[in-house]
């Protein structure tokens, strides 16, 4: 690499031991840009011509260690956002029942209530045919009175 070359273009190269280098990471270091100054990057030959090192056990060990980590984070966060979604789907359950049990005791007061109104339209009732009945002896008794003077003369 010379004094013209970019930041950029490197390969990402983490070094170990002095004088050996190795390559970090299961990606690709990012290519030249397209657009480039002139002695930004002067070829991508560099990153070819890097020595590959095979990887030591200790980087297979670690790599392996933190994609472990990643992968009980990702099941750890699916696991807190299943368990939330079942908290909200409980909380609504709650809310439903709730108002469902609300709903009961406004019917079951409404049952009470229509009962009651019954039974005074019946006691209304009641009294009503028992007003007429008395209305109907006293018109009788009142129109058999002429009568009775009429046959009784005093």
């Amino acid at each position: 690499m010379g004094p013209g070359d970019s930041g950029r273009c490197r390969e990402r190269i983490s070094w170990g031991p002095p004088g050996v280098p190795r390559r970090t990471g299961l990606w690709l270091p990012p290519a030249c840009p397209q657009r480039s100054f002139p002695g930004d990057c002067k070829s991508t030959d560099v990153q070819q011509k890097a020595p590959a090192a095979s990887p030591r056990p200790e980087d297979v060990r670690g790599r392996l260690a933190r994609a472990l980590q990643r992968a009980v984070r990702h099941w750890g966060s699916r696991r807190a956002r299943a368990a939330a979604a079942a908290e909200r789907e409980e909380q609504s359950r709650a809310r439903v029942e709730g108002a469902l049990a609300g709903l009961r005791a406004e019917l079951l007061e409404m049952h009470f209530q229509n009962h009651q109104l019954a039974r005074t339209l019946l006691d209304l009732n009641m009294k009503m045919q028992q007003l007429k009945r008395e209305y109907e002896l006293e018109i009788a008794s009142e129109s058999q009175s002429p009568k009775d003077n009429d046959m009784n003369p005093e």
